[in-house]
């Protein structure tokens, strides 16, 4: 099906849901996103982002983030469960054109098929997935869009009343044989000088080899210790100074590349120690609502140890961010705006391959205005209309091995514009550029790629060397997005169809026979796509909360004409939940279905697959609850658009005690 035509099919529910909506009745629960770098009622959003809170049952019972973000749709985790092999994909793009952070700091550590994020779920407090090209208020990656980490803090875990508590928290999954458990102190006083609070936590998980979907093992021995140290003093209401450490460590006993299933002579077992520190020193300064500015001294540090090979990240960053509404009488307006100063070092070990020694400085700056006007049409006028416009300015120094230099620089534009005649209803659309830096490895590497071989007595293979190219561009993209978000009653429905052209994508050509690796700017692509979210909370039954997703992205070379493939296949997500026992005892049902399709950069037909997870949360007495959460129940065998396989049945267990 285009998806132009499934885009109109579920427009077409609109005047159906209408029919049996009253506007007299309360509208779904309000929520907050910043997805647009300011407070922002989803509502009002013109864009697609989905939110998991720490109460959601994929938050609640998640040990790593596959657990976490493996039923929204449209969205894809690589690997095979390893946290290690983790890698995101959205949009048509992979892990280089997703940006994730972790409490506002950038994670993107690049090294062969390891992953570029390592954060340990327990620790989170929510996650927002901001769909769609981003690098106007982001910078370089956000091209198919941002995943944002907060993690949790003092005010999210004290109960009404109280100043400080404790919790302890036990839990496993039966797919990796996982039992894992953490301790948490967390309280706030009032001082003479203010009020302070902080929270202290730490972590341990041990697993096992980790069952996929349809019974096959990826062979793995990994135990996680992790720490969250936060704490805060706001000397008086119009500001907060804040401290934060998190540090992940894992030592694992897997395959040298990760994201394979099982181990081979090419692919050894190997012992390896990722860590990972991320320490910041902020202030916000918020003197009224309608004006916010924070800013923050960071230091991130990812360090992945094997035998005989170490690779070092090392990241220092300072960044300000804030946001101011003003009134001009008939016209408000609010201004967005930033700068940012990071540098980042890598330092290769031993005989650590495609990690070069390199450094790259990166500056930044960007301001964005939107200017609200008009009245609705009950009110006789033509509406209220939102006009959006900003940039983003970005300049980066590479200097690799030999002082070989590579700088760039790049401006990225936004412009959108909303209308809603009336409060339940905004049509929006907007063009947006977008662009991904090469990292220092596409940049620099130079080392030896592969060890040569012979496939017979008459052809033998040289050893294989990367080849450095610091004349690489960066990735860019040019992105049209048009879509509705309409609530009344007890719907809710958000969509957008988007076109996006991508030049200059980085691709790595191997020359066997010359015996060469080299990055290269090859291909020019198209990329178009849809995604739909319907949720349902009706009055008559308040305690039912109902939704579904619905997400596709097609593609094809621009040059040749050729498809890519279905960079994500025709997906629909969708469940329900029902509350009892005055909230006490919370029973849902999720579901993932998805027609089959073409395995990315191969001919093969992947099959079509529908999923069944089910999920009961039960708050046994104020001071202790339990959530579990049966992933895949009917043990389906599915795979990823890469030709990965998706994640088998297992049972998420977690036992809260909080005093």
């Amino acid at each position: 099906m285009k998806p132009t035509h499934t885009l109109a099919l579920c427009l077409t529910l609109l005047p159906l849901l209408a029919a049996h909506a009253d506007e007299d009745e309360n509208d779904l629960n309000t929520v907050t996103v910043t997805g647009t770098r300011a407070p922002t009622d989803l509502s009002r959003a013109p864009l697609i982002i989905d939110i998991i809170d720490r109460d959601d049952a994929e938050l609640a019972t998640a040990s790593r983030v596959e657990d976490v973000l493996s039923r929204q749709p449209g969205l894809h985790v690589a690997g095979q469960g390893r946290r290690n092999g983790q890698t995101l994909s959205m949009r048509g793009f992979g892990r280089d054109g997703v940006l994730v952070r972790l409490d506002g700091v950038r994670q993107d550590i690049t090294t062969g098929h390891i992953g570029n994020f390592f954060l340990d779920p327990a620790l989170i407090q929510d996650v927002q997935i901001a769909r769609g090209a981003l690098s106007s208020l982001y910078g370089s990656n956000a091209m198919g869009g941002v995943v944002s980490f907060t993690s949790v803090e003092a005010s999210d875990l004290l109960a009404p009343g109280q100043d400080s508590g404790a919790r302890l928290s036990l839990g496993g999954a039966t797919a990796s044989d996982e039992l894992r458990g953490s301790l948490t102190a967390f309280g706030r006083r009032d001082t003479a000088n203010g009020q302070v609070d902080g929270l202290f936590s730490v972590g341990r998980s041990e697993s096992g080899d980790i069952r996929r979907a349809g019974g096959d093992e990826a062979e793995e021995d990994a135990t996680l210790n992790s720490l969250l140290l936060k704490g805060g003093w706001e000397p008086n209401s119009e500001q907060r100074v804040f401290i934060s450490w998190q540090h992940y460590d894992e030592r694992a006993t897997q395959p040298a590349n990760p994201q394979q299933l099982t181990s081979s002579s090419s692919n050894l077992l190997r012992d390896r120690n990722v860590e990972s520190n991320n320490v910041q020193l902020g202030h916000r300064w918020q003197p009224a609502d309608v004006t916010e500015i924070t800013s923050r001294l960071t230091f991130s540090q990812q360090d992945i140890d094997e035998s005989e090979a170490n690779r070092t990240l090392e990241r220092v960053g300072l960044q300000s961010d804030g946001y101011h509404t003003m009134e001009h009488g008939w016209l408000s307006q609010t201004v967005v705006f930033g700068a940012e100063l990071e540098q980042a070092r890598q330092r290769p070990d031993g005989e650590a391959s495609g990690f070069p020694r390199a450094d790259i400085d990166t500056q930044a700056a960007y301001l964005e205005s939107t200017l609200t006007a008009g009245n609705y049409l009950a009110d006789g006028g033509a509406g209220q209309f939102d006009v959006g416009l900003g940039a983003r300015y970005d300049r980066y120094d590479a200097t690799g091995q030999n002082d070989t230099d590579s700088v760039h620089d790049r401006i990225s534009p936004r412009f959108r514009l909303a209308w809603r005649p009336n409060d339940g209803l905004m049509l929006f659309s907007g063009y947006a550029e977008a662009f991904r830096a090469p990292s220092l490895s596409e940049l620099y590497a130079n080392e030896r790629h592969f060890a040569g071989f012979c496939s017979g007595p008459f052809f033998c293979v040289p050893d294989n060397y990367w080849v450095a190219n610091p004349n690489l561009s960066p990735e860019t993209s040019h992105t049209w997005e048009s879509g509705v978000v309409w609530h009344q009653g007890d719907w809710q429905v958000r969509a957008s169809y988007f076109d996006t052209r991508a030049d200059d994508f980085i691709d790595t050509q191997v020359d066997i026979l010359a015996g060469t690796t080299q990055a290269v700017n090859v291909q020019r692509a198209q990329l178009w796509g849809y995604d739909a979210r319907v949720a349902w909370q009706p009055s008559a039954l308040p305690l039912l909360t109902s939704f579904v997703g619905l997400s596709e992205v097609s593609g094809k070379d621009r040059d040749s004409g050729e498809a890519l493939g279905s960079q994500t296949p025709l997906e629909m997500t969708l469940g329900s939940e029902v509350a009892l026992y005055n909230s006490d005892v919370r029973v849902g049902w999720q579901g993932r279905f998805a027609r089959d399709f073409d395995k990315q950069g191969d001919d093969e037909r992947l099959p079509g697959y529908g999923l069944h997870d089910v999920h009961l949360a039960w708050r046994l007495s104020p001071a202790i609850d339990t959530s579990l959460r049966l992933a895949n129940l009917g043990d389906k065998v599915w795979y990823r658009p890469d030709g990965s396989l998706g994640d088998g049945r297992s049972l998420f267990a977690t036992l809260n005690w909080q005093w």
